[in-house]
């Protein structure tokens, strides 16, 4: 048996020997065709699950980023609808204050009227009980002194309606007194009343929720005013005066006419009174505020 390759020469080769070689040699290229086919369609498989995969992984990262951003903006709205109730409930707090004290120096004044009048009075108890010691001692002596007394008692009468008319006066300033007591409780049981109605109406109506939101910060420090302005998706105040304020709120309400939604922080500590500090921020709400120009 002869094991050496078969001569493909064609002097070599006979009509009996050349056809099964070369079936042979066809058959081991085909072999080969089909097992590099097999090898690259397993090949494209991975390829595909990996892009699969790949596509599965950032469409998860694509969703925890948007539930994310959601949630970051619903903080940011609660927390701009809290600083501005805060900001309201402080002016309201002001108001009752400023009222507070105007009545308590009304009630000071009045009091102090009412020490000068029971002064007065004393005096005229006092001058009456000298009167009347007068009138003890002319009463021995009335023989001789019957023509001065018609003079004495008129005199008399005259003190005592001075006493009568004292004691009126004394009379209208208590009821007065009284009268401030009940306005000033009147004026608490409003205010309560006011700002349990206030936060029923403002509650619903106005919102930050998918409104452009800028933050105005206005307190007066070392007698002299100032004014801080926070554009929207900043972090830092930036101090301005108002003529700038205005000017930017200007082409903001240009840019974002029904959306402007202007946030007024007032500091606790802010140094302003009740009138100042509404007269600023009613101001910019009716002039740039998406919910004051509707």
């Amino acid at each position: 048996m002869n094991n050496e390759f078969v001569d493909l020469r064609r002097e070599h080769l006979s009509s009996d020997s050349f056809w099964p070689s070369f079936t042979d040699i066809m058959m081991v290229v085909v072999i080969i065709f089909l097992l590099t086919s097999m090898l690259l369609m397993v090949k494209n498989w991975e390829l595909l699950d990996q892009l699969r995969n790949s596509m599965a992984a950032e469409e998860q990262a694509e969703k925890i980023i948007l539930n994310t951003s959601q949630e970051n903006a619903t903080l940011e709205e609660q927390l701009a609808h809290a600083q501005n109730e805060v900001s309201m409930l402080r002016m309201q707090l002001l108001q009752a204050s400023e009222q507070a004290n105007q009545l308590n120096v009304a009630l000071d004044d009045k009091d102090k009227q009412i020490v000068i009048v029971m002064g007065e009075n004393n005096q005229l108890k006092n001058s009456i009980n000298q009167n009347q010691d007068n009138i003890n001692r002319l009463s021995s002596q009335i023989a001789a002194l019957e023509n001065n007394l018609s003079d004495i008692s008129i005199d008399v009468e005259k003190k005592q309606s001075a006493l009568n008319d004292e004691r009126q006066k004394i009379i209208i300033i208590t009821q007065q007194r009284d009268k401030q007591s009940l306005k000033l409780a009147s004026l608490e049981n409003d205010f309560g009343s006011l700002k349990v109605k206030y936060d029923k109406l403002i509650k619903p109506a106005r919102s930050a929720k998918g409104k452009y939101v800028v933050s105005v910060n206005y307190e007066r420090i070392n007698g002299k005013e100032r004014v801080r302005f926070k554009d929207s998706g900043k972090k830092d105040y930036t101090v301005i005066t108002e003529k700038q304020l205005h000017s930017q709120l200007s082409k903001l309400k240009k840019k974002h006419p029904k959306n402007l939604y202007i946030k007024i922080v007032i500091p606790k500590e802010s140094g302003l009174t009740y009138n100042e500090a509404w007269t600023f921020m009613k101001e910019l709400l009716n002039k740039y505020d998406y919910y004051y120009l509707e």
